[in-house]
């Protein structure tokens, strides 16, 4: 009985051994998509469909197109359209596609004391908080949010490290909101990451609908000279995404009842 037992243990570890890998690939993709919700949503449907895992790696803009230019990744997620136009003429993807979009918007202390509700314009709103030297919480992490940030900063003719309140925070979107809730900071935020955290948030939007505040995201699948395994799963899941249900899957997700991505057709 004994002897069976343990040749009956035996099979099962070397079944065990013998199961073959579940498969997967890499991608790197920006806080937002992560923070906001979106990005376990599409993992999960892609899972589903194809059997194929989805690896994220979250991080900045700036830090997924520099794992991709490392050979780190093969698809990343992004949203910083000057970053993406140096990455596709130096490496020359395989794919690029800018496919979908939500908004910036400028969250705040709920008193407004530098009057942004009052701006006419995003720049105008930037240029309020630096005069009133309020204080304002940045990504600072070469994020597609800190290159927008920066952007409104020079348009508003302001630099931003005159303000003594000024906070170079180095962090998530998610983390930062809860930073600048607990310190009565502006900050620059998605409108999809503010609106799954607002709840807990002391922070209220101040300005919106400004055309300059539009945020795109674009899905970059490098080149590789071997076409492997890894790259093939990537690549199915890049054609997944652009497909009819991968648009189904981005157009439905919602936070708090509110549809919170746009297609963009191409």
């Amino acid at each position: 009985m004994l002897r069976r037992l343990i040749c009956a243990a035996a099979m099962v570890v070397a079944a065990c051994r013998t199961e073959t890998p579940r498969r997967s690939f890499q991608l790197a993709t920006t806080t937002s998509v992560e923070n906001s919700g979106l990005l376990r949503v599409l993992a999960a449907r892609f899972e589903q469909r194809s059997g194929i895992a989805v690896h994220p790696f979250v991080v900045g803009s700036g830090k997924a197109l520099k794992m991709a230019e490392a050979g780190e990744v093969e698809v990343t997620i992004t949203h910083d359209p000057e970053a993406e136009g140096a990455f596709v003429a130096a490496q020359r993807p395989e794919l690029y596609r800018q496919f979908m979009w939500n908004d910036f918007v400028i969250a705040g202390p709920p008193d407004d004391p530098a009057g942004a509700r009052q701006a006419r314009s995003a720049v105008d709103a930037f240029a309020r908080i630096h005069r009133a030297r309020a204080k304002f919480a940045s990504r600072n992490d070469r994020s597609g949010t800190h290159t927008a940030e920066l952007r409104l900063w020079r348009d508003a003719g302001a630099d931003p490290a005159a303000n003594p309140h000024y906070l170079r925070l180095g962090q998530s979107m998610a983390s930062l909101l809860r930073s600048a809730s607990e310190l009565q900071a502006y900050a620059l935020t998605d409108r999809a990451t503010y609106d799954a955290l607002a709840p807990s948030l002391e922070l209220r939007v101040l300005f919106e609908g400004d055309p300059r505040l539009r945020n795109v995201y674009a899905l970059t699948l490098v080149r590789r000279d071997r076409d492997t395994q890894n790259h093939r799963d990537a690549r199915r899941f890049a054609q997944w995404l652009l497909s009819a249900e991968g648009r189904q899957a981005v157009e439905q997700f919602a936070v708090a009842g509110k549809r919170q991505f746009r297609w963009i057709d191409g």
